[in-house]
């Protein structure tokens, strides 16, 4: 099995082979010349996300690509002049599919080139056959009332944006809340010679950086889930679990990690201010 390490259009479409005759290459797709085109003009374009299967891509990524195809498709006509054009998409080993990244051939044709496809004569199934196979692929498509609709997409992430509001919101209340605390309890600790209110007042800046830091981690793992949602990620309509934008295996808990505390809404405010009543509490011990 091909890994992204491991595939060759991975490495293309991230840049790293410098030998490949790039046509295009945006945040989403690459489109390049293949180590032996059919045809003049012959290009390969790929998603920059490593997907084997045709049916894995999501709808954004679908999307995309069928722009890439009509972009490309119509810089080949007005380059190259050809007198057709084929698009051809394999998907396994039975459809011939050699590289397993998923991949559309656009393929300039001219009348005497060497490109050859043949199609059998004759119908694969007689006509009863056919009415069966036609109703089991009208069944197994996906319901229309399970799909996600643009306009409850748009709910869905005005939904998200309303939590990440509300934890900027609460991490800017939590540090109104406790400059009047730390000035009381330093202030009072400095006037009364207590070490023990300007430990106190230590004790809360700790707990208010920590609730701090977890607003902050809340307000990321909510907007990776806005990326998700807005990218058209497999997430359940409406949900409101930001897990599941996480890598699989992935636990959510409510207790801070590092990089949420030293960031930069994090410890330059509340690192001195614990600095500045540790400072109290050593003077008061020692003067």
């Amino acid at each position: 099995m091909v890994s992204p390490s491991t595939c060759p259009f991975c490495a293309i479409a991230a840049g790293d082979d410098t030998s490949a005759r790039m046509v295009y290459r945006s945040q989403e797709i690459a489109a390049f010349f293949p180590l032996e085109p059919a045809t003049r003009g012959h290009t390969l374009i790929v998603p920059n996300r490593h997907v084997s299967d045709l049916a894995d891509l999501t709808a954004v990524e679908g999307r995309d690509l069928s722009e890439a195809l009509l972009r490309t498709a119509r810089a080949i006509r007005a380059a190259l002049s050809p007198d057709g054009l084929n698009v051809i998409q394999s998907t396994g080993a039975a459809a011939t599919q050699t590289v397993p990244h998923v991949h559309f051939h656009l393929v300039p044709r001219w009348s005497d080139d060497r490109m050859t496809l043949r199609w059998p004569t004759g119908a694969a199934e007689d006509d009863r056959a056919q009415s069966q196979t036609l109703a089991a692929i009208q069944a197994a498509l996906p319901n229309e009332a399970g799909a996600v609709s643009t306009e409850d997409r748009r709910q869905h992430l005005s939904f998200i944006q309303a939590v990440i509001t509300r934890m900027s919101q609460a991490s800017s209340s939590s540090k109104a809340w406790l400059l009047p605390i730390v000035t009381v309890t330093y202030g009072y600790a400095v006037t009364n010679k207590s070490i023990l209110v300007a430990l106190l007042g230590c004790l809360a800046v700790l707990v208010f950086g920590v609730l701090d830091a977890n607003y902050l981690k809340q307000e990321r793992a909510f907007r990776k889930l806005y990326d998700e949602v807005a990218a058209g990620r497999p997430i359940p309509a409406f949900s409101m679990n930001p897990a599941l934008a996480s890598p699989a295996g992935t636990r959510m808990n409510y207790w801070p990690d590092w990089p949420d505390v030293r960031s930069w809404a994090v410890a330059p405010v509340y690192g001195p201010l614990l600095l500045a009543g540790l400072g109290v509490a050593v003077w008061l011990l020692y003067r």
